[in-house]
C-alpha cells in the first residue's frame, strides 16, 4: 500500500543529524568505558569482588537519574535537558580518567552512571519529538547510531591501548572529542513547542504508570535481559563450550554486534511496512531460533549464525517499545520513556547474573536457554496482553492530528 510521505524541513533535517551525533556520543562514551574496565582492574589491582562494587555503583547511579530525567524532560522540554545531560556526560567521561584508587573509581563510576542514565532518557525523549516532526519513522536509526558509537568507541579504545595508551590519556582524549561533537550538535536540537499552537506546557506532575505502560515495560525487561546476557556471556560460551580460540570468540561477538547494528539501521524501513506488534513477534522468534541454533549445534558456524540471528532479533525491540512509550499522552514522553527505560535497564542488569548463577547448577549451555525463553516472552507478550497499536499508518494519523 502506498502512503504519502512527509517532506521534513531543513531545520528538522538538521535536528535529526544533530541528535544522531548525540546518540553516537552516548555510545562512544560507553564503549570506551567498557573497553577500559579491564585496564582499571589491572591498574588498581582489583579483585572481581571489588570490580563488582564499581559496576553496581554505575548501575545505581543510572537507575536513580532515569525517572528524574523523564520528569524534567516533560516539565522543561527534552531539548534543554539533553543539553545539560550531554555536558555532564562528557565531564563524567573525563572524570573517570582521574580515578587513582578503588574509592574514587566507585565514586566516579556512580557519577558516570548517573550521567549515562540521564542522557539515555533525554536523547530518547528528544528522538520522539524529532520523529513526530520529521513525519516518518527514524527511531531505529537513532538506536543504530548508538550501537555504531559503542562499536567505534570500543574499537578506538582497543587501538589506543595497543599503541601504549593509558586509561587517563584515552578517556581524556575521548572526552575532548565528544565535547566538540556535542558543541556542534546541541544548538541544532528542536523544542517540543516550536511547531505547536496549542496550550502552553503544564508543569509535570508525578503519576504512576498505567497498565498499558507497564506491559511495554515488561517486554522491555525481557528484551533487554536477552541483550545484557548475550553481551556478557556470548564470548565465554563460544570459548568454553564451542571450543574456539579467544580471538574467534571475540570475532563471534563482533558478528553479533554488527548484525544488531545493521538490524537497527534497517528498522525504520521495516517499520514503515510492518506494525510494531508484528515486529515484536518476529524479533522474539528470531531470538529464540537464533539461540536454539547456537546452543543445539555447538560448532563455530551454526553458533555464530545463531548469534547473528539473535542480534537481528534484539535490534528493534528497544526502538519499537521506546517509540510506543514516547507516544504516551497521559504521562508524557519523558516520564513514560523513563519508566520503560528504568524497568528495561533492570532486565539488562538481571540477565548476566541469572545466567551466571544457573550455569553453576546446570552448565552454561543450559543456562543460556534463558535467553531463548526471554525471546519467546517478547514474541507472545503482545498476544497475552495486547499493547497499543503501533502501525505506522496509525502513527501518521496521530502526527497529522
Amino acid at each position: 500500500m502506498a502512503h504519502s510521505v512527509a517532506h521534513p524541513g531543513r531545520a528538522i533535517k538538521r535536528a535529526k543529524w544533530a541528535l544522531a551525533m548525540l546518540f553516537v556520543v552516548d555510545g562512544v562514551g560507553f564503549g570506551t568505558w567498557a573497553a577500559h574496565v579491564p585496564v582499571f582492574q589491572q591498574l588498581l589491582h582489583l579483585e572481581n569482588g571489588s570490580l563488582t562494587f564499581v559496576l553496581v555503583s554505575l548501575i545505581i547511579g543510572a537507575i536513580l537519574t532515569m525517572p528524574v530525567t523523564g520528569h524534567l524532560s516533560e516539565r522543561y522540554g527534552s531539548r534543554r535537558v539533553v543539553r545539560v545531560a550531554t555536558v555532564i556526560y562528557v565531564l563524567m567521561v573525563a572524570l573517570l580518567a582521574q580515578a587513582s584508587n578503588l574509592f574514587f573509581l566507585i565514586l566516579f563510576a556512580g557519577l558516570y552512571g548517573a550521567a549515562k542514565g540521564a542522557i539515555d532518557v533525554a536523547v530518547n525523549a528528544q528522538a520522539v519529538t524529532v520523529e513526530k516532526q520529521y513525519g516518518r519513522p527514524i527511531m531505529s536509526f537513532f538506536q543504530g547510531c548508538w550501537s555504531a558509537g559503542g562499536l567505534f568507541g570500543a574499537g578506538a579504545a582497543s587501538l589506543m591501548l595497543q599503541r601504549g595508551g593509558t586509561a587517563r590519556i584515552d578517556l581524556s582524549i575521548t572526552a575532548g572529542v565528544l565535547a566538540l561533537c556535542g558543541l556542534w550538535a546541541m544548538p541544532l536540537l528542536i523544542s517540543e513547542t516550536e511547531h505547536q499552537t496549542g496550550k502552553p506546557r503544564k508543569p509535570a506532575k508525578f503519576m504512576w504508570p498505567d497498565a498499558l505502560l507497564l506491559r511495554l515495560a515488561v517486554l522491555a525487561f525481557f528484551g533487554l535481559m536477552a541483550e545484557g546476557a548475550i553481551g556478557d556471556w556470548a564470548s565465554v560460551y563460544l570459548h568454553s563450550n564451542v571450543g574456539v580460540t579467544l580471538s574467534l570468540a571475540a570475532a563471534g561477538y563482533a558478528a553479533y554486534a554488527i548484525a544488531m547494528a545493521a538490524g537497527r539501521f534497517s528498522g525504520d524501513w521495516l517499520a514503515q511496512r510492518v506494525s510494531g506488534r508484528n515486529i515484536l513477534h518476529g524479533s522474539g522468534l528470531l531470538i529464540a531460533v537464533g539461540m536454539a541454533c547456537a546452543l543445539l549445534i555447538p560448532s563455530w558456524w551454526p553458533a555464530v549464525g545463531g548469534l547473528m540471528l539473535t542480534g537481528i532479533g534484539i535490534a528493534n525491540i528497544v526502538p519499537i517499545i521506546w517509540g510506543a512509550a514516547g507516544r504516551d499522552t497521559r504521562m508524557g514522553a519523558g516520564p513514560a520513556i523513563s519508566t520503560v527505560t528504568t524497568i528495561g535497564y533492570c532486565g539488562f542488569l538481571t540477565g548476566p547474573p541469572v545466567i551466571g548463577s544457573l550455569s553453576v547448577a546446570i552448565g552454561l549451555r543450559a543456562a543460556m536457554a534463558v535467553i531463548a525463553i526471554a525471546g519467546l516472552i517478547v514474541a507472545v507478550g503482545p498476544v497475552l496482553f495486547p499493547i497499543e497499536a503501533t502501525s505506522r499508518e496509525e502513527e501518521r494519523q496521530v502526527i497529522n492530528a
